[in-house]
């Protein structure tokens, strides 16, 4: 996608973190499910810096969290600013 040899893309991988937020424990959750660093948030909000600001300008991302549980800390991140630039489902 970012190199112009596609225009969509599906990445089914499965970046640790998805409980660490903003906060130690995000949303008030009881555990942070020993989650440090929230990879998935943190590659989306890369994808949506602008290159010249040192991203790969993307004007939105979609994050998938199909994990059996709830990722809220990825929610708390990517959801807690109204940034139509992301997608957490």
């Amino acid at each position: 996608v970012v190199g112009g040899q596609c225009v969509n893309s599906f990445c089914a991988i499965r970046p640790p973190g998805h409980h660490a937020g903003l906060e130690l424990r995000s949303m008030n959750a009881i555990s942070n499910g020993f989650c440090l660093f929230n990879a998935a948030a943190c590659a989306a909000i890369f994808a949506t810096t602008p290159r010249s600001q040192g991203g790969l300008g993307l004007r939105r991302v979609c994050v998938i969290d199909f994990d059996v549980h709830h990722g809220n800390g990825t929610q708390d991140i990517l959801c807690s600013t109204y940034d139509p630039r992301f997608l957490y489902v």
